[in-house]
C-alpha cells in the first residue's frame, strides 16, 4: 500500500460534477510509476472512503465544490477549514458527507493526520457529459496543483 492516496470524485453524467473522475484519468496515467502515491477514482464516495484511507499516511481529495467562487475556480482546504452545507440524510455506501466520513475515521481512530481537500467551483451540474468550458479549459492547472500539494506539500 502506497502512503500517499489521491481520492477523486465525482459522477461524470452530470456536467461539471465529473470534474474529479476526469482529473483521476489524467492522474493515473501521470503518477502510474510513482512508488509513493496511488490515485483511485471513487465516484460519489460514501463510506467506501474509510476503507481506502485506512493506514494511509496523506490523503488528497479531489472534487467539485460550490464556494461561492467564479466557475473553474480551485481552493486547497484542510477539513478543519471547510464548512458543509450539504443536507444529510443518513450514512449509505452510495452517499455521504465527506466531513461526516472523516469525522467517522477519525473517531474511529483510523483517519490520517494529513487531509488535503481541493474544491473546483463548477458552472454547471446538470445531467449530461462533458466539463464545461471553464474546468476544460484549467485541467493543466488543477493537475499542475495536485502534482504539486504531492511533490512539495504545503504546510496544513
Amino acid at each position: 500500500m502506497k502512503p500517499t492516496l489521491i481520492i477523486c470524485l465525482g459522477n461524470p453524467l452530470m456536467r461539471d460534477e465529473g470534474i474529479g473522475v476526469r482529473l483521476a484519468t489524467e492522474l493515473s496515467q501521470r503518477l502510474a510509476d510513482n512508488p509513493n502515491t496511488e490515485v483511485v477514482d471513487l465516484g460519489t464516495g460514501g463510506l467506501t472512503i474509510m476503507h481506502a484511507i485506512l493506514s494511509r499516511e496523506k490523503v488528497v481529495f479531489v472534487d467539485c465544490a460550490l464556494m461561492g467562487e467564479a466557475s473553474g475556480v480551485m481552493r486547497r482546504f484542510t477539513p478543519e477549514e471547510v464548512v458543509s452545507k450539504k443536507i444529510k440524510t443518513r450514512y449509505s455506501v452510495h452517499e455521504g458527507d465527506l466531513l461526516e466520513v472523516l469525522k467517522l475515521s477519525t473517531d474511529m481512530g483510523e483517519c490520517p493526520d494529513d487531509i488535503v481537500i481541493f474544491g473546483i467551483e463548477p458552472k454547471e451540474i446538470a445531467s449530461g457529459e462533458g466539463l464545461s468550458d471553464e474546468l476544460q479549459s484549467n485541467i493543466q492547472h488543477y493537475l499542475e496543483t495536485i502534482l504539486n500539494e504531492i511533490e512539495n506539500p504545503s504546510p496544513s
